[in-house]
Order: structure tokens, then C-alpha cells, then sequence
């Protein structure tokens, strides 16, 4: 088992500190207020009211009268609960952030038990304007701890279940779909879809929903094609409203859409988002709205939120501050004009054995520390981005004619 010393420990709570209070800079600079709540919490909050929490991770203990209690998985439970015995509906909008320690069994061995982990809970109904600025809150504060790429995936609960509900299907088969879509599963989707007794038109629509990610604009234009609800119609028109307000907090650019996004859907009601970062193959925060959690406490408390796990950031910080290493040897990015110059350059390269990445994703191709060369083939006109490392080739044949 890794041990750590006692150098490293507090070397690591003091880069935790550190982050926790750019973290709440930021908070406070949208209005969120400061919430705490207890370590225990009674075993029944959570095994009763439903959650994106798995009760199997719960850490229980049993106190001196004998009552199974849970160390603190999360915080938006206890904080819904102790608003709902105030309130049993909103009297305004409410908001509130927390810096606290979490406590669930590991997934992995050497994963630790405790975890600080920040969010936010925003008491507020529904609209484009709210659920826009919890997410531009998200990319600032990804922002103000250093990160260069910052993108945040944007789903929506809504969405999929006017599908379920259009289907007519069993709870099983409905449980079955939401797993392929998850997954992208194309190969065992289309037979499982195939045997369902619906219209050949639904089944197609369905089958497009895991090819709905990208541009959100782009993606709502297409989404609008396969749409066979009223319902599903409205949550359209909701993402193109709510992405027009991310365009005026000039956070767009690091926002994509996919409607396949479908994490915790008996918790979440609307809008889902996960944020990711460079140097961390796993969602840096997870957030969206749940309006439903405060009915398990007999109160209307709509709301949206998200959380994140500062251990999590501060490897990913660590990773950034180490000697920047090239990844692969070059990256192309390209538009569908220059598709097919773009492939057969990265043939060329490739088959001398060098590491490239071919893509239409611009971001990707804005990390510096990902390759030694950048050909960005754009706009029918090709030009050379060469790194700091070396000299910069004078253009595509003279560093195809360098390699060896």
C-alpha cells in the first residue's frame, strides 16, 4: 500500500486549501452564500430518498443508541432537507455553496475514504437564465484554478424521458435502452431496438440519439429532425435559449452538447452537465437541475446545482505544473472542405510510424503540451503551427521531407 509521508500529506492539504479558496472566491462572487451540515447523517435519509448516491459506497457506523448512521456522502441532501423544514415552497431564490469533506467506500484499494469536495445549490425555478449561470459559474471557476481546457458536456434528463414515455415500453427495457445509450452501444442497440413493437420511424430517431453530441446549435438542428413530441420540441427550444445566454457570458465556446447524456436519471429532471479538464480521463464536476428532491420532504424546492471533487483537481493541477510533454508528434485539425487532404496526411505520417491525431476539434488542437506540430487545414488554405521545441518547419513538405 502507498504510504504517504508527512511532508507529502501536508504538502497536498495545503494545495487543497489553496484551491478551496480560489473555489470559493469564485462562489462568492455569484451570490452563494456559506452552508454546512453535520458528519452523520441518519442511514434512512439516504436509503429512502432517492439519489445519485449508491447506498453501497455509503460509510455506516451505529451510535450509542444503537442507530445506523452514514458519514456524509454528499451535501445536497441534508441541505434540501434542512431548507424543506423551513420552507415548503420557495419564498424567493436560494444560494448556497459548501466546502466539506464526503465520506464513501473506494472504488479503488489505494482510493482514500475522505474527500473534500465544493459545489453549489442554486434554490431556484426553472429557466435558461438560471441553469446558465450555474454553468457559466462551472467554467469560471475551472478557469480561475488555471485550467486552459475547460468543456463542459451538456445533457438533458427531460429529453429522454419523453422518449421512454413515447415508447410505451416495459421499465425494464426502458432501464436496458438508457444503459446502450449511455454507453454508445450502436452494435447491441440496433437489434435491441429492432424487437421493440414501435413505428420504424421512432426506432430510427432513437437509434441517432448517441450520434447527437457536438455543437450545440448543430446538434439542436438535428435533434429537431427526429423529434415526435411536443415535449421534446420544448427542451430544444430550452438548450437553444440556454446556449444564446452562455454566448453573452462568453463561456459557449467551451460548452458542447449530447443529448445521449444521460447519468442519475431518476435524480435529475432537466438540464445534466459534467465538466472536464485537461490531464484527468474522468468528469472534473457532474451537476443539473433536480426538482424533484424536495417532494421526498413534502416540499416544492426546484433547484440546480454541482459538485466536485477538489483531490481530483489538485492531481490534475499537479500534472500541469510537471515538465510539459508531448503527447504525439502532430495533430490535424481540419473542416469537411480539407477531410480528405487531412486523412491522407495522417496516413503519411503514420505510416512512418510517427503519432498523430486527426480531428475536427479545434480545442483539442489549442493544447500546447499535446503536440510537437499543429497543422490546422482550414478554410482550403493549410498553415504550419511548430512548437517551442526545435524549429518551426516552413511548411507541410519540408516537414515531410525532415522526417527520417
Amino acid at each position: 500500500m502507498l504510504i504517504k509521508t508527512n511532508g507529502q500529506y501536508i504538502q497536498d492539504e495545503q494545495r487543497i486549501e489553496k484551491i478551496a479558496k480560489t473555489i470559493k472566491q469564485r462562489f462568492v462572487t455569484y451570490g452563494f452564500k456559506r452552508v454546512y451540515t453535520s458528519v452523520f447523517e441518519k442511514y434512512d435519509l439516504y436509503s429512502q430518498v432517492r439519489s445519485s448516491i449508491n447506498q453501497n459506497e455509503m460509510i455506516k457506523v451505529i451510535d450509542h443508541l444503537n442507530q445506523v448512521l452514514v458519514m456524509r456522502p454528499d451535501v445536497t441532501l441534508p441541505v434540501t432537507r434542512q431548507l424543506a423544514k423551513e420552507y415548503s415552497s420557495l419564498p424567493h431564490e436560494l444560494r448556497y455553496y459548501y466546502i466539506e469533506d464526503v465520506y464513501r467506500k473506494p472504488v479503488e484499494h489505494l482510493d482514500k475514504i475522505e474527500t473534500t469536495q465544493a459545489g453549489v445549490e442554486y434554490f431556484c425555478e426553472s429557466s435558461p437564465e438560471a441553469d446558465a449561470e450555474v454553468i457559466a459559474l462551472a467554467i469560471h471557476m475551472l478557469k480561475d484554478l488555471g485550467f486552459q481546457s475547460v468543456k463542459i458536456e451538456l445533457g438533458h434528463a427531460g429529453f429522454f424521458n419523453e422518449i421512454i414515455q413515447a415508447l410505451d415500453i416495459s421499465k425494464e427495457e426502458a432501464e436496458q435502452l438508457k444503459q446502450l445509450i449511455r454507453a454508445k452501444n450502436i452494435a447491441e442497440m440496433e437489434p435491441f431496438l429492432e424487437q421493440l413493437q414501435i413505428e420504424s420511424s421512432v426506432k430510427a430517431a432513437v437509434a441517432k440519439i448517441p450520434f447527437l453530441y457536438g455543437n450545440p446549435i448543430d446538434v439542436c438542428e438535428k435533434a429537431r429532425q427526429i423529434t415526435f413530441t411536443e415535449g421534446m420540441e420544448e427542451k430544444i427550444d430550452y438548450f437553444i435559449e440556454l446556449f444564446r445566454i452562455l454566448e453573452m457570458y462568453g463561456v459557449a465556446e467551451h460548452v458542447v452538447m449530447d443529448l445521449g447524456l444521460i447519468n442519475h436519471m431518476d435524480y435529475y429532471s432537466g438540464v445534466i452537465f459534467q465538466g472536464f479538464v485537461e490531464n484527468i480521463g474522468m468528469p472534473a464536476l457532474m451537476g443539473g437541475r433536480y426538482n424533484q428532491l424536495g417532494d421526498f420532504f413534502h416540499a416544492d424546492l426546484p433547484a440546480i446545482g454541482f459538485a466536485c471533487k477538489l483531490n481530483t483537481l489538485m492531481l490534475a493541477l499537479a500534472q500541469m505544473q510537471e515538465k510539459p510533454r508531448k503527447m504525439i508528434d502532430a495533430i490535424i485539425v481540419y473542416d469537411e472542405e480539407n477531410k480528405e487532404s487531412a486523412i491522407k496526411l495522417a496516413t503519411a505520417l503514420r505510416l512512418k510510424k510517427y503519432k498523430v491525431i486527426v480531428t475536427t476539434d479545434h480545442n483539442l488542437a489549442k493544447d500546447e503540451r499535446l503536440a510537437k506540430y499543429k497543422f490546422n487545414m482550414l478554410n482550403d488554405s493549410y498553415m504550419l503551427e511548430g512548437s517551442s521545441e526545435g524549429s518551426k518547419p516552413s511548411s507541410i513538405e519540408a516537414f515531410m521531407q525532415g522526417l527520417k
